[in-house]
């Protein structure tokens, strides 16, 4: 027999952490909301009964705002599972509570889980867990989810209460205020045409859920009806809270401190409370007000997770230069002396102890010499040159773990939500944009999350602007190779390039492209408190992510090293040729060429580099190798020039296959071939512009200047006309005329005034 449990909980409760320990996965894990955007899940052997654990997006309700909000709910609503385990998190544990209650609403199986517990520990605080199990008549597991405790607990317990479940024992008396038998003698036939149960479905109505309505499909007579019993959607969840407070009052103490506790455990001067009423008193002004009140102010600091820190990384003036400067602080070990000295060593393995003696040994037992090339030149160096750079991708995913974990991206989000606002974007597109600094595949899917449909279309189109790790074995190479003392800036101005060419193409698309003009947006963001990611967090992160990308080197890298370099070294004619000129490769590759020629890098090599990237970009570097080198293909008197340009354009043109298959399943081929296109143009426009920036730096410097004032310039021509394009024909003097009658309406008003 096999047993179905979901996790289900808001968001930034831990429900992937808890999802990992039971199942010995390494699904991705943050501290924001959005992480989680579609349902993962596991089959596991536990107790020799097999047991499929679901791993659900978050949400704050049942009534759903966005796409992977709904995915929970249809879960939910599907009754597939055997239990729900409700995740909420000990410092949130009152809000949390209230999608609980909406589970057992639905007489639903649930086992509560009450995550973070070491955190309340540290606070010197207890739960008494065993108050809130009285009202709720469900077992309650407080925990740590990052760690291995109770793990092994909350599957005994919740095997036996799936066995043992026959329907909730719990009296939920909120329900008693509302008008919900009037609401089930209207919507009672519908509710169960619709295959929902009559009394949430009532609960629902009240609360004005539009999916429920839109299923209901009640007719305007029963509209009417509900309509005549007023609002009550405010009602509904005020009366949830009220009974949230009741539960949860006095459940949070203070440890006693001659005495030593569990941090799950409840003390003798926790006593639950008998009666189900609000305890309330009366304040200096004798108006009465919860008891449950006097523990928020207390709590206040940390359950805004308030930090000293906060000061300065939140500052509206320090805010960005802070972050700039932990951005430099982090390429400067990554591709500086750290980053660097690892690629070296590694980079001195491979050639002194595989190239060196694998071609020797082929050499002497008279291997045929295209062999001996193929497997020299054409997979080892191919491969090699970009196993190399494994150690600076490793240090790059370290650095952001750290950021996730800590808390600090969040707070990213939060400084630059409102110049997101400005350009039709919010701070929850923060989140998408830097997991592209990762893998820009995984970066898209996360744009799921985003409630306002336009906002996402224009998140996903961006997000491959930003540069992902695959590119970096590209910068490296090529940077090291023409500018070995300033790589570092070079490599950073490229991030900062991306992220600035993203935000600027939201600009316009807010401005001048209707159907991607953001509606109103909202965004609401927990401010998780910094956290010290565990050790074992940060391995396994660190484990998982060089696993990726040695899977994909030694099969996606070796595969296609192995063609290019067969198509490059054979001609249709006479078959293995040292030229490689005549070779297959530079047949159809020299017809593309020519476009590329006022970039600088107009040969086939280039070219052929650039088209294998689209399976893979770190392709493109063992093409590079298997090609002869940097230097074969950036040649003339500006080939340092013409390096920044390949920089440029490899920054900014089409993502690999893997993210384009994301982007079409997110927002469609039409946005897809849109993206695709604009990508394209974009990435030749700006290289072009860089290669003439970095001649004019190379021939004058007053020239280089004058280039940059002249750019700056046409940008804002550029804005201006797309402005006037979008205003044309509108009123722009606030009169409601048209824009040739404005000034003679104006005039009359002025003169009227004057008159007066």
């Amino acid at each position: 027999m096999e047993y179905n449990i979901a996790l289900v909980g808001n968001p930034n409760v831990g429900k992937t952490s808890l999802y990992n320990r039971i199942t010995h996965s390494l699904e991705h894990v943050g501290n924001w909301h959005g992480v989680t955007v579609s349902q993962v899940s596991k089959k596991i052997l536990y107790d020799h009964k097999s047991v499929n654990i679901v791993d659900l997006p978050g949400l704050y309700s049942l009534s759903v705002y966005s796409m992977e909000e709904g995915i929970t709910r249809d879960n939910v609503l599907s009754e597939n599972n055997d239990l729900i385990v409700s995740v909420c998190e000990v410092n949130n544990l009152a809000r949390n509570l209230y999608l609980t209650l909406q589970l057992l609403e639905l007489n639903l199986p649930v086992v509560l889980v009450v995550n973070m517990m070491d955190e309340l520990k540290k606070q010197g605080k207890v739960l008494n867990y065993r108050k809130i199990e009285t009202f709720l008549k469900l077992p309650i597991i407080p925990m740590s989810a990052k760690y291995h405790s109770d793990v092994h607990l909350l599957m005994d317990v919740s095997i036996e209460y799936i066995e043992e479940f026959k329907g909730n024992r719990v009296q939920l008396s909120y329900l008693d205020k509302l008008p919900l038998d009037r609401v089930e003698e209207i919507i009672g036939e519908n509710a169960q045409k619709a295959g929902f149960q009559p009394r949430w479905s009532a609960i629902k109505v009240l609360e004005n859920d539009d999916f429920v309505f839109e299923k209901l499909a009640l007719s305007e007579e029963q509209l009417a009806k509900i309509k005549e019993l007023g609002d009550w959607q405010a009602r509904v969840a005020q009366a949830r809270y009220e009974f949230i407070d009741v539960i949860t009052d006095g459940a949070v103490s203070k440890a006693v401190e001659d005495e030593h506790h569990e941090m799950h455990e409840h003390t003798h001067h926790n006593v639950p409370l008998e009666t189900g009423e609000v305890k309330e008193i009366e304040d200096d002004n004798g108006k009465h007000k919860r008891h449950h009140d006097h523990h928020k102010n207390k709590n206040q600091q940390y359950m805004k997770a308030y930090s000293r820190i906060d000061k300065v990384v939140l500052n509206k003036y320090l805010a960005l230069p802070v972050f700039l400067l932990i951005m430099c602080a982090i390429f400067f070990v990554t591709f500086g002396f750290l980053g660097t000295w690892l690629s070296d060593l590694l980079d001195l393995f491979f050639s002194e102890c595989i190239y060196t003696p694998v071609v020797a040994w082929l050499t002497d037992i008279e291997t045929p010499l295209w062999i001996v090339n193929l497997v020299g030149e054409g997979i080892i160096m191919g491969v090699s040159g970009v196993l190399v750079f494994l150690p600076q991708v490793v240090l790059l995913f370290f650095f952001l773990a750290l950021m996730e974990d800590s808390g600090y991206i969040s707070r990213v989000a939060f400084m630059t939500d409102g110049l997101f606002r400005k350009i039709g974007l919010s701070g929850r597109s923060v989140f998408t944009m830097l997991m592209g600094f990762g893998c820009s595949a995984t970066a898209v899917l996360t744009a799921r999350g985003l409630e306002d449909e336009k906002m996402r279309k224009k998140t996903v189109i961006l997000t491959p602007f930003m540069s992902c790790t695959a590119r970096l074995p590209v910068y490296t190479v090529i940077a090291s190779a023409f500018f070995a003392q300033g790589q570092v800036w070079l490599i950073f101005g490229l991030y900062v390039l991306g992220a600035v060419v993203s935000l600027a193409l939201a600009s316009i698309f807010e401005k001048a492209v209707k159907p991607l003009k953001s509606g109103k947006l909202s965004f609401i963001m927990e401010m998780p408190p910094y956290r010290f990611p565990t050790f074992e967090r940060v391995i396994q992160l660190i484990w998982h992510n060089t696993k990726v990308f040695l899977v994909k080197v030694g099969t996606v890298v070796f595969a296609l090293n192995v063609i290019v370099w067969m198509l490059s070294n054979f001609s249709f004619t006479s078959g293995y040729t040292m030229n490689g000129e005549d070779s297959i490769l530079a047949t159809f590759s020299g017809f593309i060429a020519p476009i590329f020629t006022p970039l600088g890098f107009g040969n086939w090599r280039a070219v052929t580099s650039l088209m294998s990237g689209l399976v893979a970009k770190e392709v493109v570097v063992s093409s590079i190798e298997s090609l002869g080198g940097v230097q074969s293909i950036f040649t003339g008197e500006y080939a340092s020039a013409s390096a920044i340009a390949f920089l440029v354009y490899t920054l900014l043109y089409v993502p690999c296959i893997a993210t384009i298959s994301a982007e079409i399943k997110e927002v469609g081929i039409k946005w897809t071939l849109f993206g695709v296109a604009l990508q394209l143009l974009v990435a030749y426009v700006v290289a072009l512009i860089a290669r003439y920036i970095a001649i004019a730096f190379t021939v004058n410097l007053g020239l280089s200047v004058g280039i940059l004032i002249v750019s700056v310039i046409a940008l804002i021509c550029i804005c201006v006309l797309i402005n006037r394009i979008k205003n044309r024909g509108k009123c722009t003097c606030g009169c409601g005329s048209c824009s040739r009658s404005c000034s003679k309406t104006v005039k009359y008003e002025k003169r009227d005034k004057s008159d007066k």
